[in-house]
């Protein structure tokens, strides 16, 4: 809650799951805090806050993401990308 308003303060973890997933892609983290907040339903912002965090931080991080063991894989634009590399995600990542 940010001054009596339920928020999505978006850090690294949330910035790299609403990308990865196309939840809400942006460029910088108040693109992707905006575009969250519009397409989350009021009464669940303040746990998908933490949902995006806890899910960022132990199943899609950021070197090697475990899609084989996510529950949301098949929604998910980055597990499909990863699919053809067998789970390793360093044929994705940048030099």
């Amino acid at each position: 809650m940010v001054f009596g308003e339920a928020e999505i303060a978006v850090d690294t973890h949330i910035f790299r799951v609403a990308n990865r997933t196309g939840l809400a892609p942006g460029k910088t983290p108040l693109a992707v805090e905006r575009a969250l907040v519009a397409n989350t339903p009021e009464e669940f912002r303040r746990d998908a806050h933490h949902w995006l965090l806890l899910h960022g931080r132990y199943v899609c991080t950021a070197r090697n993401p475990a899609c084989p063991r996510c529950v949301i894989a098949d929604l998910c634009e980055y597990a499909h990308k990863t699919a053809d590399t067998g789970g390793d995600t360093r044929a994705h990542e940048r030099p």
